[in-house]
This record gives C-alpha cells, structure tokens and sequence, in this order.
C-alpha cells in the first residue's frame, strides 16, 4: 500500500487543526483591533485563502490553467465551502448588512468576465484589476462596519469572551492565523495526493480525478474555514471569507498573473464557465437577501448546482477544453 494513502486521513486531521485556529486567531484579532470579525475575514483571512490561487497564477506558466484555476475556484467556493457548510449548520447573516461586499463580489465576477469576452486578457486588464484590488481595500478598512459582535460558546457570556481576545497579545493572535494558514496549506496538499494516488489504484479515469478530487482539493481550505465558522456560530467570518477569497481571486490572483502572462480566453470558457461563475454568485447573493441566512435546503440548492456542472463536463469532455481545474 503507498504511504501516499496516509496523505487523507492526515490531511484531513490537519485541515481540522488548521481551520480552527484561523478562526479563532481572526476572532481574537478583530476584538483586539476593535473592528467586525467579517472585517478581518474580508481581507486577511480571505487574502490567505487566496494564495494558492496566487502562487499559481504566478508559477503555472499555462495561460489555461491561470483563468482555469481561478473560474473553478470561485465555483467551488460558493457551490462546496458555502453549500456544504450550510448544509451541516445554517448560515445566518444579515443582507442589510453585507449588501455592499456581496454586490462588489458579484461586481468582481462581472468585471472579470467583460474583460474575457474580449477573447484575451493581459497586461492592461491586470492593472485595471489590481487597481480595483486597492480600491476594495480602501473600502473596505474605511466603510465596512466596525461593530465588534462577540459570538459566545455554549457556557460562555460576551464579557468572557472579550476578556479571553484582550488577554491573548495580537503577536499570538497573529500567529494562530498564520499556523491556520499554512496548516491548511499542508493539509489540502496531502489530501490531494492520497486522494489522487486512492483513484489511480482503483481506476479512476484521469478526467475525473481532475474534475471531481483536484477540484474538492481547491476548496478544501475554504470549506474547513467555512465549517469551523459555522460551528462555533461565527457566520461573519463564514460568509466575509467565501466573498473575500472570491474578489481576491479575481482581483488579485488573476490581476497578478495577467499582468505578465497573455491569456487567451477560449469560446468554451465564455459561453459555459463565466455563465456558471455568475450564476452561482447570483443565486448566493439572491439567497441571503432575501431570508438573511442560508439554510440547508439553499445549500442542498448550491451544492446540486456545483454536482451538475461537474456532471455536464463529465458527460461533455470538449467543455473542458480550455479549462484547468
């Protein structure tokens, strides 16, 4: 038997380890700076989560695997991270709230997606993105709320909760959330490749392997923040992850790697994976405006939704052509 095979239940302890304490480190962080745990999760937690994306964007050197990798993601986050989520612990959150980042989630999604039906994308849209990256900063240390809400554990009031955050010095908090970040790191490699060498001894065709395990494998890291959010009722830190690590990709990983690699946008990518990505992002949005959570039958929705799209490039392998997961 390979030892590659210990790769998924180690990974998947790992994971477990590694989400836990980013979320806690981030929820320490935000009370200890006096700012909306969904602030942190907007930007540090999100932009952590968004390194793989970035370092492949950077390193990949296949212009399809750069815009693959980054439309598959932002599918996988919302369809996996966020359905699955929901569907162990409904998400509540409030869209008067979160309107804002939602709606320049979606933005995000757009952008990305006129700028691709011009058949390639290079140095200038990698500016164009960048910039709009700064700005999403900007907004988002200046506008976004900074109510501190505390959410207590079973036996826990909010007085010991903030007393537990102000006790815990920021390098401590900074560190569990680096430890979380690269815990996760360690943890999705190894399950990939123990769930990778699972398929080939079983036989497993290849395009499966890719579709359905390497794509779980993107948004593992996502979906573990996700769980332990939800778990500990941290809904903020749940919802700001998904839709940061989503404008992240899209303004960042993807800015960074078109900013020196050409990337030619193939016809199966328009018509079939930017309408997926928008539509996905779409049902997200429209879900918590109008119940403010997402309950287990919308996350039953949303991960159906992601199931058929996997089914239909299984079913139609030239849909895959120009796409990378």
């Amino acid at each position: 038997m390979s030892w590659l095979l210990l790769g998924i239940p180690v990974g998947i302890i790992v994971l477990y380890f590694g989400s836990g304490w980013m979320v806690d480190g981030a929820k320490k962080m935000a009370i200890r700076l006096g700012i909306s745990p969904f602030t942190v999760g907007l930007t540090v937690v999100a932009m952590g989560l968004a390194a793989p994306e970035a370092a492949t964007s950077l390193i990949s050197g296949d212009p399809q695997i750069l815009i693959g990798n980054i439309v598959g993601s932002n599918i996988a986050n919302i369809g996996l991270a966020i359905g699955i989520a929901a569907l162990i612990y409904p998400v509540f959150c409030i869209y008067y709230e979160i309107r804002y980042d939602a709606l320049i989630m979606v933005a995000a999604i757009l952008i990305v997606s006129v700028m691709a039906l011009t058949g390639s994308l290079g140095m200038i849209e990698g500016v164009i993105l960048l910039i709009c990256l700064f700005l999403f900063i900007l907004y988002t240390l200046k506008y976004t709320k900074d109510t501190v809400c505390t959410v207590c554990q079973e036996g826990e009031t909010e007085d010991e909760v903030v007393e537990d955050s102000l006790k815990t010095p920021m390098w401590k908090c900074i560190l569990l959330v680096a430890a979380g970040i690269i815990l996760l790191f360690i943890g999705v490699t190894a399950f990939i490749n123990g769930a990778t060498e699972l398929a080939g001894m079983i036989g497993v065709p290849d395009l499966m392997t890719g579709l359905v395990i390497v794509a779980f494998g993107v948004c593992l890291p996502e979906l573990c923040v996700c769980i332990a959010a939800a778990r500990r009722h941290e809904n903020e830190i749940l919802v700001s992850n998904i839709i940061g690590s989503i404008v992240f990709n899209c303004f960042f990983a993807l800015g960074l790697g078109v900013l020196f690699t050409e990337v030619t946008v193939t016809h199966n990518i328009i018509i079939f994976h930017l309408p997926v990505m928008i539509l996905i992002a779409v049902l997200l949005v429209l879900f918590i405006r109008f119940s403010n959570r997402i309950t287990r039958w919308q996350g039953a929705v949303m991960v159906s939704f992601y199931a058929v799209y996997i089914l239909l490039m299984i079913l139609f392998p030239e849909l895959t052509q120009g796409l990378v997961e």
